[in-house]
């Protein structure tokens, strides 16, 4: 059931952990569903990320993969940043991200992304990646993170 936890999984979630905590980064595990035509992943979808705030301006990269499969390596991977319109408990945020060619995205750079989360150590979030060329293309993810 969960084929696609392996030494390269446990090495990137303790890779987070340890950069999380001897980083100024905002480093996160997480866990959640997903639906849409621009990401092709096998449900859980698990993500991997660090970012940094800089007042409302958020600076991130994130992994997302399928822990249920060994057979989805790269995943989907995109860096970028992201515009946090009003500082909250609730943070609703915009932004735009680059992704790394892959077979399992089938959306163009750049990538627009609107989302919304909780704040704290552990955050529910979900978020919404778009082509910017093609809007309709799109991937919709969601879930619990753990930040360290």
């Amino acid at each position: 059931m969960l084929e696609g936890i392996g030494a390269q999984t446990v090495g990137g979630v303790l890779a987070v952990i340890i950069g999380g905590k001897i980083t100024p980064l905002s480093c996160y595990v997480g866990l959640g569903t997903a639906s849409g035509s621009g990401v092709n992943l096998e449900l859980p979808v698990g993500s991997l990320g660090c970012e940094y705030d800089f007042d409302q301006l958020r600076v991130f990269f994130e992994h997302l993969s399928s822990p249920a499969t060994g057979s989805d390596f790269p995943g989907f991977n995109h860096a970028g940043v992201k515009w946090l319109i009003i500082p909250a408990h609730i943070q609703p945020y915009i932004g735009f991200s680059v992704a790394q060619n892959s077979q399992f995205n089938t959306m163009n750079n750049p990538l627009g992304i609107v989302g919304v989360e909780t704040q704290g150590d552990v955050r529910f979030y979900v978020e919404h990646i778009m082509d910017f060329n093609d809007p309709g293309n799109g991937y919709t993810h969601g879930g619990i993170k753990f930040v360290f």
